[in-house]
């Protein structure tokens, strides 16, 4: 089934979760409310995360062709 010319590659998705987690980052630097800024850091943390995820998936999957 081809995929749709509109839905991100999975490299697009890399960056834009990279992306997310860089701008909650710098929402957490200038909040100064502590616990918003927890919750800030935490969003930050899990899409650098997913990120971290989908690459190490992406790199298995290349291995495996050689």
């Amino acid at each position: 089934m081809a995929r749709a010319s509109a839905a991100p590659t999975e490299v697009e998705r890399i960056a834009h979760y990279r992306d997310l987690a860089v701008q909650f980052q710098e929402w957490a630097d200038s909040e100064s409310d502590e616990k918003a800024q927890v919750g800030l850091l935490g969003l930050a943390r899990q899409y650098e995360r997913l990120a971290t995820e989908l690459t190490a998936r992406i790199d298995a999957v290349l291995a495996k062709r050689g």
